[in-house]
């Protein structure tokens, strides 16, 4: 009898796997968020750099979402010192406020499947951990409400830091 029953637990769970579930199920279709810097390089001194948040809607179905509810956090890492020509390992992270919008109201955007929103957005660049000429890692890590890109190294934006005078 105990066989039997482990195996009709077994079934019922194979069963459970085979059916959709509520907890799988999700009304928002899968957004994918990616950041792209149009720059290469900045000045020594500069406060920001502009980069584009760019959502994708990857679904079968429209997706809608409220632009006002972007949240950035970046992690920095220091790369190569070009006037010492050595390593750094140096490395912070530093969460921006939420990214404001050019009014109070509700700014919904509506993606079809495979259209694209692009936002320029300015992370800041912290003048102390910037201070220096060389290379530098910028992870950012971009949200809106439940879909996400994390902070990945190998996803990164590298950047320079010139002394432009």
């Amino acid at each position: 009898m105990k066989i039997f029953t482990s195996a009709a637990y077994l079934s019922l769970f194979w069963l459970g796997l085979a059916l959709p579930s509520a907890h799988g199920m999700t009304d928002e279709p899968p957004l994918k968020i990616r950041v792209s810097a149009s720059r290469s390089s900045v000045c020594l001194g500069d406060k920001s750099i502009s980069v584009d948040i760019i959502v994708t809607n990857e679904g079968t179905s429209k997706a809608i979402f409220d632009s006002r509810r972007v949240d950035v956090n970046v992690g920095y890492a220091a790369l190569f010192d070009t006037t010492t020509l050595k390593r750094r390992t140096e490395g912070m992270s530093v969460q921006q406020d939420r990214i404001p919008s050019a009014s109070d109201r509700p700014t919904m955007i509506e993606l079809q499947p495979n259209q694209a929103y692009v936002r320029p957005v300015s992370l800041s660049l912290p003048t102390p951990f910037f201070s220096q000429p060389g290379f530098y890692l910028l992870m950012p890590s971009v949200s809106i409400g439940s879909s996400s890109n994390k902070a990945d190294p190998k996803a990164g934006i590298i950047i320079e830091v010139r002394d432009c005078e």
